[in-house]
Order: C-alpha cells, then structure tokens, then sequence
C-alpha cells in the first residue's frame, strides 16, 4: 500500500434499480419495450387489458349518479318512505330480516375464516421450527443447502398464507360490521316510523346518511378511474430496460416484478468498494479517488469519497456472525465506501453498467 493513498479490487459499479410492478392485476394485451431498450420518463411500458375497469367505473359513475338523486330528494322534502304506509314498513320489516340471515351468513363465514388463520399460524410455526432444526442441521453438513432453501421457501409461503388468511378475516370483519350498522339504522327508522316520531328528525338523519353514501360513491369513482389509468405501465424514470419478465398474454398479479428500469446517467451510478477495516483510518468523505474499469484499461475516472457504511458488510448480512458462540476466529472485515464519479472528466464519458468490477483508489493527504 502506498503512503497516503488507499486501494482495492473488491469494488464494483452501482446504482439505482427501478422495479416495475403493476397497481393492479390484469391480463397484458400488450408490451411495448425491449431488454436493453432505452425509455424516457413516462414512456408506456405495457398495458393490461382495461375492459373489467371500464366497466368498473361505469358501474361506479352510475351508482353515484343514483346517490346523488336520492339526496337530492331527501334535501327537498321527500318524506321517509317508511311513515307513508303500513305496507312501506312491512317492506321494510323484510328488509330487516334479509339482513338479519346476511348476518348470520357473515358470521359462518367470519368463523371459517378464523379457522383458516389458525391453520395457516399452525403451519407457518411448523415451518418455522423446521427452518431452525434445518439451520442447525446445515453447520454439520447434515443437510444439503437446497435443503434449507426448500425450507426457508415454506416458511415464506406459509408467512404469506397466514397475511392472506388476516386479511380475508378483516374483510369479513368490515363486512360484518357494516351489516350490523345497516341493520341498526333500519331498525332505528322502522321505531320511528310505527312510532309515529317527528318526520323532519327522520329526514335530517336520512340527509346526512345520504351524504355519507354519496362522499363513499364519490370515493369509488375515484378509485375506479385511477384502477383503469393503472392498466397502462409507464417507466418511472430514465433509463433502460433489463430484466423482463413478463410478455402478451399473461395474467399479472398487483405488486408482481415485471421488469427493472436502470438509469446509467453518470450522475445516478457509483462505486461501492468494500475497503478492509485496516485501511480506513484515514478515509473521509471529500477526498478524491481515482477509479479504474476492467472494462476501460488505461482510463482513469476521477471520483470522490462520498460517505462509509455505518457497519461492515457482515453485519448487515441476512445470518451475521455471532462471534459470542463457539471457538473465534479473527477475521478482518469489510466497510463498503461509496464514491461518486466526477461526470466532467474524462469527456465523453464511457458507458458504465452496473456491476462492473473496478479498482478504485483513494488519496488520504
């Protein structure tokens, strides 16, 4: 190592990576970029079929449409229907009873899906144990490492399971109570209307009841609209396409990977160099660095010292040493340094990728 300067070549090229995944789910009618492909901000990626949106938020326009004439009739006057005849309360008494075997329903159902969770937990905690007699099993070499992946993918998807099953369980959790409230309402408003209470009480809380459903109309025509603006995938930012996985025809889940979008912008990419502990004594952020590219032999990018991890590597890693049990064994660790390129030298600036290995040196004077 020379004096006042400090060099490695466990150092690579990085930068951000965009992933592309879709709002919602949907069959892919069309794919409009390449891998490698360069895209702008905003350039269509792809597009899913919009047809069960549109319909969607026709559905969702029309109800609204019919909220808002409801209440407009309330706001003038229109007396409940409920205290206009006895055949409008026996109507209404029906109406109670339906909602009274829906309720019964959601309760089934609402059980069921406790069951579910129970199971799901049940399995997950299996895995789980699994997972850790597997762990153990793997330091004497008594198991295959595929065998414990094979285990680390159960408790993965067991884990998933037991989200799926709180989920379905809070769903029918809302829809339970949402049922309770209407069925609490109606049968407010059948007392009232046997009991002969003030009419203008009736439509004050029937308006504001209205209202309600309309701000929640209001709200699904929203979410409607943008559901159908989300079947068309735009790139989030400037770059180019890599890793594509997804082609016409296929049905795409939300949240799924589809592609990635890099940008190579010499301002967005930088050096990750994982320096020995060793050498960082005299290493801060400011200083220059020089880098050179297996890539580019005999070109010399200017950088400089952006900032140091908090930790070395093996802390942040998914098993970090527990240097606490068993015999120890001194290791000189790694801290990752991140050096930013000087975009104005060399001019043009050679083209990067991301991974690329490099030997950077920094200039601790």
């Amino acid at each position: 190592m020379t004096s006042g300067q400090v060099s490695t070549d466990d150092a690579f090229v990085d930068g951000h990576i965009f992933s592309v995944t879709p709002r919602v789910a949907g069959y892919v009618i069309s794919v409009d970029v390449d891998d490698n492909q360069e895209v702008l901000e905003g350039t269509p990626l792809l597009s899913l079929d919009p047809t069960e949106y549109e319909v969607a938020l026709a559905e969702a326009r029309a109800n609204l449409a019919e909220s808002e004439s409801t209440l407009t009739s309330l706001e003038l006057g229109v007396p409940l229907e409920l205290s206009q005849t006895e055949q409008k309360v026996r109507g209404a008494e029906s109406e109670l009873n339906t909602l009274n075997k829906n309720l019964e329903t959601k309760n089934k159902d609402e059980e069921a899906a406790a069951q579910d969770l129970l199971r799901a937990a049940a399995e997950h905690d299996k895995a789980l144990i699994d997972y850790k007699r597997m762990n153990e099993l793997i330091k004497s070499q008594a198991i295959s490492q595929s065998t414990l992946d094979d285990v680390e993918t159960r408790v993965q998807t067991t884990l998933a399971q037991v989200n799926a099953a709180q989920a379905r369980l809070g769903s029918v959790k809302k829809q339970k109570a949402a049922l309770i409230s209407d069925k609490d309402r109606l049968a407010a408003n059948i007392r009232l209307a046997t009991t002969g209470e003030d009419q203008a009480k009736i439509r004050s809380r029937q308006v504001e009841a209205q209202q309600a459903r309309v701000e929640l109309a209001r709200a699904r025509v929203r979410q409607a609209d943008l559901n159908l603006g989300y079947t068309s995938i735009k790139s989030p930012t400037h770059g180019f396409v890599t890793r594509k996985k997804v082609e016409p025809g296929q049905m795409v889940s939300r949240g799924q990977p589809l592609m990635a979008i890099v940008p190579l912008n010499p301002s967005l990419i930088w050096v990750t160099a994982n320096f020995k502990e060793t050498q960082l004594h005299g290493v801060k952020p400011g200083q220059q660095a020089s880098i050179e590219v297996d890539t580019y032999p005999g070109i010399k990018f200017k950088g400089t010292v952006d900032s140091i991890m908090s930790g070395t590597g093996a802390a942040f890693s998914l098993f970090p040493p527990e240097n606490a049990t068993g015999n120890y064994v001194k290791i000189v660790q790694r801290i990752p340094v991140k050096i930013v390129f000087n975009t104005k030298t060399p001019n043009p600036f050679p083209a990067l990728r991301i991974g690329m290995s490099v030997i950077p040196t920094i200039y601790t004077h």
